[in-house]
């Protein structure tokens, strides 16, 4: 019999564990952009807004990638308010 404890590590250190990225539906982008879900379709179907297709039906944001597209894109003033480049 075989104990997990006794394979040989194939990851040199074994107890690193990576953490998966954050990623964001398009109603939790749409509510943290304070803009439509149908401006959200807009953006994806342009390519201005970086988005992983799983199904037909699922959409995926990566929260990091949205983050620096938005930084890249868009200048946010004290008050809240964004204006496009």
């Amino acid at each position: 019999m075989v104990f997990v404890n006794e394979l040989p590590a194939m990851n040199p250190e074994p107890n690193q564990i990576t953490a998966a990225p954050d990623y964001e539906t398009k109603s939790q982008v749409a509510r943290r952009l304070n803009v439509s879900r149908r401006t959200i379709d807009n953006l994806m179907k342009q390519r201005r807004l970086p988005f992983i297709k799983l199904t037909s039906k699922i959409v995926r944001f990566p929260k990091a990638e949205v983050d620096a597209y938005l930084a890249q894109n868009f200048q946010f003033k004290a008050n809240g308010q964004g204006r496009n480049k």
